[in-house]
């Protein structure tokens, strides 16, 4: 395991331990030796934004990398941090340095390298409650499960009630038809 080192304006160094080695500055400067060996995404880089537009939000939201890749945090508005909230159980990924409390401005720039497969659930402390929550998606293709391919967003609810909605309009339709047909002057009753 490798140590990371993170700098920031007015703040103290902090160490964390993770897979990677990043060292995070004010100035934007990040450097760090990726590691990973003979992983499928070694040397391979993935950018999330941090706060994009002045907005309360990490985008891309889920970023899909494969093992040995490195993911750089941009951060693009101030004020923000990266606490993890879940990972896997070999991983050790501690976030931003410092903690929950520290948080970083506009130019700064944070990476980690990731080795183990699963998800990574994490968030920014001062802006959770708006919402700022993303995850690092790790496995062996790189890609959204589906292979890129196209993927409802509805819950599966949704589509249930499309289904019976489609049929009992069918079945209006249906009834409709058949009294517009076989109703009418069925001649004198006797």
């Amino acid at each position: 395991m490798a140590a990371a080192t993170g700098t920031a304006a007015g703040q103290s160094d902090g160490t964390t331990s993770g897979d990677g080695t990043s060292t995070g500055t004010a100035g934007g400067t990040t450097s760090g030796d990726g590691g990973g060996g003979d992983l499928p995404g070694s040397g391979q880089t993935t950018t999330v934004a941090v706060g994009p537009g002045g907005n309360f939000v990490f985008e891309p939201e889920t970023a899909y990398v494969q093992p040995g890749e490195t993911v750089v945090f941009e951060w693009e508005s101030d004020f923000h941090n990266i606490v993890v909230e879940n990972q896997p159980s070999a991983a050790n990924w501690e976030g931003t340095p410092g903690g929950p409390s520290d948080t970083y401005d506009t130019g700064y720039t944070y990476e980690y390298t990731f080795t183990e497969t699963g998800t990574y659930d994490y968030y920014c402390d001062p802006h959770r409650a708006q919402g700022m929550v993303a995850a690092i998606v790790v496995n062996e293709s790189g890609e959204a499960p589906g292979g890129g391919e196209y993927q409802t967003i509805l819950p599966d609810s949704a589509m249930t009630l499309g289904v019976a909605a489609t049929g009992a309009m069918a079945s209006v339709l249906g009834l409709a038809y058949f009294f517009m047909k076989y109703s009418g002057d069925y001649g004198e009753l006797e």
